[in-house]
């Protein structure tokens, strides 16, 4: 058998720094909790909970003195004001590329746009965006971009900025762009796809097309993780989305050759090492290729 670990497999650039500011967080301060889970992935949520780091529902439950930990999905402008209003330690670990969507809408909406958002409503990336603009139009796919552009107002149509969900599908944010352009002569567009996201799902599609079977390896409620799984799904009939290594039944792939493993941006390392350990040892396997799988190797040794 050959496995292939995705070379962009793992935490993004956010994700890392994240963790990294509430691991320091949980050294300095005697109290301190992220504002909602820090990612989506419950290993990384109960490893900082380990060392001290808990968690608050809202603004409103921090205590005057603790240190709050802004997770990197962001907050809205109501909820940051209604934090910086409890006197509590304010640790930003908003991912970078989120806030400065943050700044753009915000200066956009206060410029009179209309600012509409391609992303999943219920996310929690997209509610922070949603919250710093005046009106903002929420669509998650082209057929409700054109739904919103049959029955708005010329007014809101006039001058329109569209952005997106930073884990979003570089096809569906494409898709959308295109139905307002149809009708939208004053539209400017402003690509906030992180270029880590659009790497691991072009890598993902390559790797499926050529493997029997895939892994991918993410939090049940990881927007990325998902839409990876249905990119592999596309190309590859057996495609296995799991948590951690505890879900997978590694001797169910013993007629696979070849077989990929990816993982979204909120997985951490030791979750991909896991999985790619028990793979090996349950398996006869011929070849191993790609940096990740390097370095898993490079911490196992």
């Amino acid at each position: 058998m050959e496995i292939t670990i995705a070379k962009t497999a793992g935490f993004c650039f956010g994700v890392r720094r994240a963790v990294k500011l509430a691991e320091d967080a949980a050294e300095m301060y005697a109290e301190c909790a992220t504002l909602g889970p820090i990612i989506h992935n419950r290993s990384v949520v109960e490893m900082l909970e380990s060392k001290g780091v808990g968690q608050i529902n809202g603004a409103a439950d921090a205590s005057p003195g603790q240190a709050v930990i802004i997770r990197s999905h962001g907050i809205g402008r109501a909820e940051r004001e209604t934090l910086e209003k409890t006197d509590a330690v304010i640790i930003d670990a908003t991912c970078p590329d989120v806030a400065k969507i943050h700044t753009a809408v915000k200066a956009e909406s206060e410029a009179g746009r209309t600012v509409v958002i391609i992303g999943e409503r219920a996310h929690p990336e997209v509610k922070a965006i949603a919250d710093w603009c005046e009106r903002p139009v929420i669509a998650e796919n082209a057929e409700e971009v054109q739904k919103w552009l049959d029955s708005a107002g010329e007014d809101d149509k006039n001058a329109v900025t569209v952005v997106s969900q930073t884990t979003g599908s570089r096809d569906n944010f494409e898709n959308s762009v295109k139905c307002l352009k149809k009708e939208c002569t004053n539209l400017k567009i402003i690509d906030t796809i992180c270029r880590a996201t659009s790497l691991r799902q072009e890598e993902a599609r390559e790797l499926s097309r050529r493997c029997d079977a895939m892994i991918v390896i993410g939090g049940r409620h990881s927007a990325n993780s998902k839409r990876l799984a249905d990119i592999c799904r596309e190309n590859c009939d057996k495609v296995f989305f799991i948590e951690d290594a505890s879900e997978l039944d590694a001797q169910g792939f013993t007629e696979a050759a070849h077989v990929g493993i990816t993982a979204g941006a909120s997985t951490p390392a030791w979750s991909i090492k896991e999985v790619y350990h028990k793979m090996i040892e349950e398996n006869k396997v011929v070849m191993t290729e790609g940096e990740t799988q390097e370095t898993v190797q490079e911490e196992v040794n």
